[in-house]
């Protein structure tokens, strides 16, 4: 069988047997695109009378934002010692509210699940939000990465899970690992972000030309090519860029920074819950990523009509287009997209123009409505087809 054969259709009619309630599953330790997809779509799920269980391993800041929401987080213990505890646990919390479905986020909730599955019977759905990150450290680090990615194959297998991946380069990427399991593409949507009540943020400088990268700080993201292309020529001494962000590769990046002697320009910001406040004031969000998925980040910045270079890479090329939503540059080169941001320097109407398309192209085709309709037809036709 070919793995066509196992493609899911979620523009098909849904089958009647939409559960009332669900388990999310993911570990909850950092704040990324993951977390934001699962505050997103918890209370659309919520909306349409399927009520979400949310089980984390660390209680940290999605659980925190969660019960702002409403929601209730379950916190499972998190240590690998007490990963068959966490299962039983899992599975004594699916019987208790008697949820059919468990939507898993991650390794770690693959792992448990699939433990789970001993103590009770339940479907799961599995969203595949990226590739496999690079490790910048030392090298158990890099084999303990390696080793949580090849046990979260296996456990997707085992488990049976149906795959949703954000982009078709993702299921591409995993056609032969998953052949057997069936799969869909799902892309990430958002709802509509108001710019009013949106502050500009006091770190961007009176007449300067205000750069903004958002995201976890590892080599994935290619925020080195972004501070090389600082040292351009190519623009004066008034474009700042702002990181936002925490991660590994912080240390690196601030050598980098120095040995540039971009001190002045490059402002590392941390975490910031207003990142909304830097996405719609800046002039400029830059994503030179090695590899995406299908980022919040990028949405959101779509939705507040700011306008975008980034890199021609998985599900970034596959929402852009060149010239006419955004500036796509090749990864890793610095040099390009310091030419990238001249031009954007130098023509403002050209910004405010990519700005407006790619708006219009979030509000039709990647909205948190369409999204969750159809992860609910994947959710009814695995429900009915327990039934």
């Amino acid at each position: 069988m070919s793995p066509s054969d196992n493609v899911l259709d979620p523009k098909t009619p849904s089958a009647p047997g939409l559960p009332r309630r669900i388990a999310i599953v993911t570990v909850g330790e950092l704040f990324g695109g993951v977390e934001r997809h699962i505050l997103g779509f918890m209370p659309e799920l919520r909306a349409r009378n399927v009520e979400p269980t949310l089980v984390l391993f660390r209680d940290e800041e999605l659980a925190a934002q969660a019960r702002e929401l409403g929601f209730l987080p379950v916190i499972l213990p998190s240590g690998n010692i007490s990963a068959v505890s966490a299962a039983r646990q899992l599975a004594h919390l699916l019987r208790l509210k008697d949820i059919p479905l468990v939507h898993v986020h991650g390794y770690k909730a693959a792992v448990s699940s699939l433990l789970a599955l001993r103590w009770h019977s339940f479907a799961i759905v599995k969203t595949e939000h990226g590739l496999p990150e690079l490790s910048t450290g030392k090298m158990v680090t890099a084999l303990r990465a390696t080793l949580y990615h090849k046990l979260d194959r296996i456990a997707t297998r085992l488990a049976g899970a149906t795959i949703c991946y954000v982009s078709e380069e993702l299921k591409e990427h995993s056609r032969h690992a998953y052949a057997a399991l069936p799969v869909a593409v799902i892309p990430n949507g958002i709802s509509p972000i108001e710019r009013d009540g949106l502050r500009r943020p006091q770190e961007f400088g009176a007449g300067c030309f205000n750069l903004v990268v958002v995201g976890r700080l590892e080599i994935v993201k290619g925020i080195s090519t972004a501070v090389k292309a600082m040292a351009s020529n190519e623009f004066t001494k008034t474009v700042h860029l702002h990181i936002i962000g925490t991660g590994p590769d912080e240390t690196a990046l601030r050598s980098l920074t120095r040995e540039l002697g971009l001190v002045e320009q490059v402002h590392f910001l941390g975490f910031r819950r207003n990142v909304y406040d830097f996405i719609a004031h800046c002039n400029a969000l830059l994503m030179p990523s090695l590899h995406e998925g299908l980022p919040y980040t990028l949405l959101e910045a779509m939705s507040l009509a700011t306008p975008i270079i980034a890199s021609r890479v998985g599900g970034l090329a596959e929402v852009l287009r060149d010239e006419i939503t955004a500036l796509l540059v090749p990864p890793g080169n610095a040099a390009t997209l310091a030419r990238a941001i001249s031009r954007l320097v130098d023509n403002p109407d050209l910004g405010f123009h990519l700005a407006n398309q790619a708006q219009q192209v979030q509000q039709e085709q990647f909205s948190v409505n369409t999204m969750t309709k159809k992860y609910l037809k994947i959710y009814s036709t695995l429900v009915s087809a327990r039934a």
